[in-house]
């Protein structure tokens, strides 16, 4: 049975770019994703982190993708030119490159936030600007889908 990533958690970024993943989220992840992360930028200003496996799968999808379209190529480049693959030590903790931190504005402190089937990271400052669900409750019927 699949494990989904929920919730929200606030914690420290160290002057290396080292952060600690909360044991509720490492929980999830799969025993072959040996405790890695590939991280890179996520939509809305903010950092996408999948396990290996789940990774892997969204490369497959990538690679359907119709290079012969510039604007393929370009989401592609956009997408991977910065992710980086992260292990997890013992306790959790684990180095994202300063350079990806401030893609996000990332500083000091980050937001981890559980996104089904990967982590978001997120600066404090940003990661609240969600539109209430509300004004979303709509949009579901576009995406075919009874909550």
């Amino acid at each position: 049975m699949a494990q989904f990533f929920t919730g929200r958690h606030e914690v420290p970024v160290d002057d290396k770019g080292r952060i600690f993943v909360p044991a509720e989220f490492r929980k999830k992840l799969p025993p072959e994703a040996d405790d890695t992360l590939v991280v890179l930028r996520g939509f809305d200003n903010c950092l996408v982190a999948y396990s290996r496996p789940e990774w892997e799968a969204k490369a497959e999808q990538l690679l359907r993708l119709p290079t012969t379209k510039r604007e393929a190529r370009a989401f592609i480049r956009s997408m991977v030119s910065h992710a980086a693959e992260v292990k997890l030590d013992r306790q959790g903790r684990t180095g994202i490159p300063r350079k990806l931190l401030a893609k996000a504005g990332i500083t000091n402190q980050m937001v981890i936030i559980g996104a089904l089937d990967k982590l978001e990271f997120w600066s404090p400052e940003n990661s609240d600007d969600f539109p209430p669900m509300e004004d979303l409750a709509d949009s579901l019927e576009d995406f075919a889908i009874d909550l």
